[in-house]
């Protein structure tokens, strides 16, 4: 009974959290979905290019491999952007920081992944 008690805690923080999310953090939802859709896309670019096993990331590298370099990406962000919406509404006091590191990060990974592809690959 102890482990199923921290899980019922953060359920209910959660549908405790809840609680206006969407109509308080929608800017920063819809931000987050470009941000990721512009990561997911310059991903599966350049895997087109390189494959997966030039995917610094080893979960999506992972998946990649075993879904393709194209649905790899696509799940792979679609879980990393349902994590990210859990964790801010169950830290909901501190999602704004979150948000926009992640966006942040999100944004400068798409940019990297479109401009150091064709800079990184071998001349031939």
């Amino acid at each position: 009974m102890t482990q199923i008690e921290p899980i019922r805690n953060v359920a209910n923080q959660l549908r405790a959290n809840w609680s206006g999310y969407l109509v308080q953090y929608w800017v920063f939802l819809v931000l987050l979905a470009l941000a990721a859709i512009a990561d997911m896309l310059s991903t599966v670019f350049f895997m087109a290019i390189d494959g997966p096993e030039a995917e610094g990331h080893p979960v999506i590298r992972l998946i990649s491999v075993v879904l393709g370099p194209v649905l790899g990406p696509v799940v792979g962000k679609l879980s990393q952007v349902a994590a990210a919406v859990v964790l801010t509404v169950y830290l909901r006091r501190w999602a704004i920081y979150i948000f926009v590191s992640v966006i942040i990060l999100y944004a400068w990974a798409a940019v990297y992944n479109v401009v150091a592809t064709p800079l990184l690959l071998p001349v031939h």
